[in-house]
């Protein structure tokens, strides 16, 4: 899965001035993705820095919404929204909308300190949103210790604690990372939340053409950003190359995969 990293929205700090260009962007990297065979996109407000909690301005809601109908008709595999920080409200707003398929949720269960401040459970309230929306198909994944947070409030829980909370709680999905963008997940996380999870377990960050072969044995999907971006660098534009090389090789893990599996099976 490839993250479409929207150029700053209205209201951030950041912001150009131009829908237009936000939006020709956003469906570039759409088209881009498509022809390399990236099977799956996050659209997310990557470059809205400082993050704000949970509140985003009317006006750039409706261009993500615009913008998510538009990729929605140009693109035929999986397509969810992560809005940032922790508007998770809102993205599952925008996913009714779009036609979209799953949320990434922040915050799903207990609580944490990110850098907007303190961000807690949500998982009642956006359960409740989903039914009374009637799009119970759009699919909720959420992060485990989510990633750039501190998670001092729950020290006496491990991740696993909250993998069981996020299930008791009725989750579709689970994603587990690094510390920071770029880094992977400790293989000892990554080990023990598949060894008890009921659901499909993501990897969501620090995957590279390099390193996936040790990886992809380990998680049922994977989220991938600054990967596909010129350097690795968070900031920069999609990189087509690297695209291709990432996607070159999750084929070829797939293969030895298959092969492995076929020969298990005979």
């Amino acid at each position: 899965m490839a993250v479409v990293a929207l150029a700053p929205l209205p209201g951030a700090p950041l912001y150009a001035g131009s829908h237009r260009a936000i939006e020709q962007q956003a469906l570039a990297d759409v088209q881009l993705f498509a022809r390399a065979g990236v099977d799956a996109l996050l659209l997310e407000n990557s470059h809205d820095l400082p993050y704000l909690k949970a509140r985003l301005p009317p006006e750039a809601v409706r261009l993500i919404t615009r913008i998510a109908r538009r990729a929605r008709q140009c693109f035929a595999g999986l397509m969810g929204i992560q809005l940032l920080e922790a508007a998770n409200e809102t993205a599952l707003l925008v996913a009714a909308e779009a036609d979209l398929d799953f949320v990434r949720v922040e915050g799903y269960v207990f609580a944490h300190v990110g850098g907007a401040g303190l961000i807690e459970g949500c998982a009642g309230r956006l359960l409740r949103l989903r039914r009374e929306w009637h799009v119970e198909h759009v699919r909720l994944l959420a992060d485990l210790k989510k990633k750039h947070c501190a998670h001092a409030l729950t020290g006496d829980l491990d991740i696993v604690d909250e993998l069981k909370q996020a299930e008791f709680f009725l989750v579709d999905g689970v994603i587990v990372t690094g510390s920071r963008t770029t880094e992977p997940p400790r293989l000892t996380d990554l080990y023990r939340v598949r060894r008890h999870a009921h659901v499909p377990v993501w990897i969501g960050s620090g995957l590279t053409a390099r390193n996936l072969h040790r990886y992809y044995d380990r998680a049922d999907g994977f989220i991938v950003g600054s990967t596909f971006r010129v350097g690795g660098d968070f900031f920069a534009r999609p990189d087509p190359a690297r695209v291709q090389d990432f996607v070159q090789q999750w084929r070829v893990c797939a293969g030895i995969a298959d092969h492995n599996r076929g020969r298990v099976r005979t």
